[in-house]
Order: structure tokens, then C-alpha cells, then sequence
């Protein structure tokens, strides 16, 4: 399965150098300012995305903030023609995976998101069961077909997955799936739980691959699956 690089940048000659050298490996997509940005990563959900900060209206670092939780699921590569060491702290401090300052080789660009992602152990998808669980397009597929997962449900299961072997409090579901502002309860949770065991039901998955442990939280059942 390819993966997907969203690319924001307000200059199409830099995006389309970017697009060309990647497209053979990654599905691209672009944007050239960041209006819809939030929408867009809902809907496109890339696997990195490549972020310039002098663009028009919202500049990259509001951007990148407004990411919140998805700042630690989707990595984000910012770009720049500045080279200000505050600005280059702020951004990590939002959560940047990585910084560089224009030009920049295409080569080096490439190796330091290989090694990003190499460093991560990131899994894309993982097979349980009969079916494969898509962690980047939120899709389960499986011999009833394709079942498509709301965001909610993808956050809450890759968290689980990322976490297998340890249970994880319904508190800790929600800083990493809705943010630490949210204010809503723990049923909030529950409920996508069940959504989710439907879905993964649905797909021939045996739904107690989510064990529920009472009052404490959920834990990802890692004995019928291999990633």
C-alpha cells in the first residue's frame, strides 16, 4: 500500500519538484494555503505531511498547532526560507517532526523521513484474523468488503495498537483521540468502543480483540493477530 504525503505549499513550482521526485512511492496530495487544512487532513489522512510556514492566511505554526493530539499520529515536516533558531524551537515545540530550511535536496528530505519513520517502528497495517486493518486509511478489509472507520474510532484503535499488551485508561483514550481540553465523559469512549467491536465484528473479526477491563480501560488483544 502506498503511502500518503499531503504537501501544503503556497509555491507550485516547489510542489511539483516534490510531487515528481515522491509520486513513483507516495500517493501526493497539495494544497496551497492551509484554509481547509484541518478538513483536508480529516478526509485525506496522510501519512506525513510536509508543511510550509510562510503561507497565505494561517501560516504553518497555527497550523501545526491546530493539529493538536494528531501532531503525535501524523508526522509533519515544516519547510521554510528562514532559518531563526526560535522558530525552529517553537516548532518542535508544537510537536514538528522535523524542520528544514529551504533549499533543500529532494534526497535528503527523502532519507530524513525514511529514517523517521524507520525510527518510529510506524505499522500501516496489520492483519487479524482474516481481515487487514489499514491504520493509515482507516479501512478494515475483509471478505465481507471494505468498512470504513470514523475518526474517532481509527484514533482510539491505533492507540490501542500502538500500545498492545497494556491496558489503557478510558482517560488516556481521550487526551490522545479528543485532546486534553476535551470535557466530556468517559461514556464517550464506550460509545466508540461498541461502535468500534461492531465494525470489527462486521469484518469477521472476533470483536474481544478489545478486551474490556472494568474500571480500568481497554487493552488490545494481540493473540489472534500478526502484524
Amino acid at each position: 500500500m502506498m503511502r500518503r504525503l499531503f504537501i501544503v505549499e503556497d509555491d507550485p513550482a516547489a510542489a511539483l519538484a516534490v510531487r515528481a521526485f515522491f509520486q513513483t512511492e507516495w500517493h501526493v496530495d497539495e494544497a496551497r494555503n492551509g484554509f481547509d487544512f484541518i478538513d483536508d487532513v480529516s478526509r485525506l489522512k496522510p501519512d506525513l505531511i510536509l508543511l510550509d510556514i510562510n503561507l497565505p492566511g494561517p501560516n504553518g505554526l497555527k497550523l501545526l498547532a491546530s493539529l493538536g493530539p494528531l501532531v503525535r499520529e501524523i508526522p509533519v515536516f515544516l519547510t521554510t526560507a528562514r532559518s531563526g533558531e526560535d522558530e525552529m524551537l517553537k516548532a518542535f515545540d508544537l510537536g514538528a517532526a522535523d524542520y528544514l530550511v529551504k533549499p533543500f535536496s529532494l534526497k535528503v528530505l527523502k532519507a530524513r523521513i525514511d529514517r523517521w519513520f524507520e525510527k518510529s517502528g510506524r505499522v500501516l497495517e496489520i492483519q487479524v484474523e482474516s481481515a487487514v486493518l489499514k491504520l493509515s486509511s482507516g479501512e478494515i478489509v475483509s471478505k465481507q468488503g471494505v468498512c470504513r472507520l470514523t475518526q474517532k474510532e481509527l484514533l482510539v484503535l491505533r492507540c490501542l495498537i500502538s500500545n498492545e499488551g497494556l491496558i489503557i485508561s478510558r482517560r488516556q483514550l481521550i487526551d490522545y483521540a479528543w485532546g486534553y481540553a476535551y470535557e466530556g465523559t468517559e461514556r464517550t469512549v464506550d460509545n466508540v468502543v461498541v461502535a468500534l467491536r461492531k465494525k470489527i465484528s462486521e469484518s469477521l473479526i472476533d470483536p474481544e480483540v478489545i478486551e474490556n477491563h472494568r474500571g480500568l480501560g481497554y487493552r488490545w488483544n494481540v493473540k489472534n493477530s500478526t502484524g
